[in-house]
């Protein structure tokens, strides 16, 4: 027998359900929620890094340019080559503006022809020292941006570049020179050492200015592609990386900032799979112990259950026995109870129907119809008159038939049987009829010892007489029997008037009730002991239009006693 979700099987997915999932998932979320602390810490620390890396550039930045809008403002900054007098003051606004600053700048003041006029620092470098005439590096941006204060990281290319603010200085006689801070990267690089976090700033184009791990920058002293297009989660050179970027100046510098993860990773990774191994080991323990107990705890309950299955199929004969003192037995002794106590009334009620039906049988075998009756006697008392011959037949012809009617001995008779009687019938219709009626036979031959009910031939050609003549002088009747697909088929048609839709829809839903309440008699006791006697589909169909006759069909197993025909 197949089972389907049973009690057993609930019980365990009950058991998972309730107690084994939730446990591992508090684990597995728990172990995630750590995870996700950890990277949350390293990401605030990137961010932090980022942010105070940012902070110190733009203040630099600021200041240094807030220095070159006063010097700007100076009389007479390039009224030729300063003296000694106009070099200190220039010196002691430089340091008034840059003395508040941890990290020191080199000033530049270069003239119209590019030639140093004035610096606190080295001698000019190689990208200072460039021919007027030509807009290359810090120079032609300046030009190109008159009266702003520009930034441009120059030599990137090179492991020392120099963060360089320059401003034009413009009267109204045209170029009148150039000032210039330069922020060497060896200046600012404390700045990276704000956190364990490593750091890389760069200008737009990835050249580096400031880098706290140079395994990060490619040879031509860029940052490597990887990480300027790589996302939060970073995997570089094997490693593991967690990335934050931010710009800072205005969008002249990039800060990256990378916190290496890969042991946090592979850590966690390892406990992970530590924990759903256990987990797992433990699931599948626990769901084997879980399946022993269960099966032992329900065994009394599946005996219940098959038997109960068994009932459902029609099979009242198990019982169910249980062993054990607890409420299954009680079930058990409860539905061995009930279905004896069923088993009984099954019985009581089988034999009741029994009776029923027999007496229903008997009831509707033994009615004949009064009309037929009536115009019969007439006949004969009629007949005995002028014809006391035929009259004495016709008497003869209706005994037979009303002690085969009333004969209660047998239910069924063979086909050949009930065919004699229903010539006693076709006498009586031929001298009350004479030659307006005309009935022809066909049965084949292994159809007359099929068992009928008694008295099925007769109504059929009752009906036929009945609404065939109507205003019609004759009429024609035809009798076939023959089996089909181990049915007997028995039909009669007519040529007569037939019937109405409404007659014919009256006859048909009278076939189809279990009591009679219309003048109908004929067919529907012979429809309703063939559902007696043989239950559905069997019984009787009527097809019938007015003006072309009535056809009926009965349908009866074929059989010949017990036996198929």
């Amino acid at each position: 027998m197949k089972k389907e979700r049973y009690f057993r099987e609930e019980l365990q997915r009950l058991f998972i359900g309730l107690a084994i999932v939730p446990a591992v998932s508090i684990t597995l979320i728990c172990c995630f929620i750590f995870m996700g602390l950890l990277l949350k810490g390293r990401w605030e620390e990137n961010t932090e890094q980022g942010n105070y890396a940012a902070s110190q550039l733009e203040q630099v930045i600021a200041t240094c340019s807030q220095e070159l809008e006063r010097l700007e403002m100076l009389e007479g900054l390039f009224d030729g080559q300063p003296d000694a007098a106009e070099k200190a003051r220039i010196f002691e606004e430089i340091y008034q503006s840059t003395s508040d600053l941890d990290y020191e700048a080199d000033f530049y003041m270069l003239g119209a022809d590019r030639q140093v006029i004035l610096t606190d620092g080295e001698p000019a470098p190689d990208f200072l020292q460039v021919s007027p005439g030509i807009s290359w590096g810090i120079f032609g941006t300046m030009e190109a941006n008159p009266g702003k204060t520009v930034l441009r990281l120059l030599n990137g290319y090179q492991k020392n570049p120099s963060l360089a603010l320059g401003r034009a200085i413009y009267s109204q006689e045209g170029l009148q020179g150039y000032l210039v801070f330069l922020l060497d990267e060896s200046a600012l690089h404390p700045i990276l050492g704000h956190s364990a976090a490593q750091v890389v700033v760069t200008d737009p184009f990835g050249w580096v200015y400031l880098s706290s791990n140079s395994a990060f920058l490619t040879e031509s002293h860029q940052l490597a592609r990887e990480i300027r297009e790589g996302n939060t989660w970073l995997s570089y050179n094997h490693q593991f990386y967690l990335l934050s970027t931010r710009s800072a100046c205005r969008g002249n510098l990039l800060i990256y900032v990378l916190s290496d993860i890969h042991n946090i990773v592979i850590s966690l990774a390892l406990s992970t799979a530590l924990v759903i191994t256990a987990l797992l080991v433990m699931t599948l323990w626990i769901f084997a112990a879980i399946r022993k107990v269960t099966e032992k705890k329900t065994e009394d309950f599946y005996r219940i259950l098959d038997v109960m299955d068994q009932g459902k199929q029609g099979n009242l004969d198990c019982r169910v026995q249980v062993d054990s003192n607890n409420e299954f037995r009680t079930i058990a002794d409860a539905y061995n109870g009930m279905i004896g106590s069923l088993r009984q009334q099954m019985e009581n009620n089988r034999r009741m129907a029994e009776l029923v039906s027999i007496s229903q049988n008997r009831q509707l075998e033994s009615q004949f119809n009064p009309h037929f009756l009536y115009n019969t006697l007439e006949n004969i008392r009629y007949m005995c008159r002028i014809e006391p011959e035929k009259a004495s037949q016709m008497i003869f012809c209706l005994s037979g038939l009303l002690r085969y009617s009333l004969d209660s001995s047998r239910t069924e008779v063979t086909l050949r049987e009930d065919l004699e009687h229903l010539n006693n019938y076709l006498t009586i219709l031929t001298y009350r009829f004479g030659s307006r009626l005309s009935c022809t036979i066909d049965m084949e031959e292994r159809t007359m010892d099929c068992m009928t009910p008694k008295l099925v031939l007769q109504p059929m050609i009752e009906n036929s007489v009945r609404y065939g003549f109507g205003n019609r002088e004759k009429l024609s009747v035809e009798l076939k029997a023959y089996i089909h697909e181990e049915n007997l088929l028995m039909i009669c048609r007519d040529d007569g008037a037939g019937m109405t839709q409404a007659t014919l829809s009256e006859l048909s839903q009278l076939l189809e009730q279990k009591e009679n309440r219309s003048r109908h008699s004929g067919l529907y006791n012979i429809h309703r002991r063939i559902q007696l006697l043989y239950g559905h589909p069997y019984g009787v169909e009527i097809r019938s239009t007015e003006g072309h006759g009535t056809t009926l069909i009965i349908t009866l197993p074929a059989r010949r006693e017990e036996n198929i025909c």
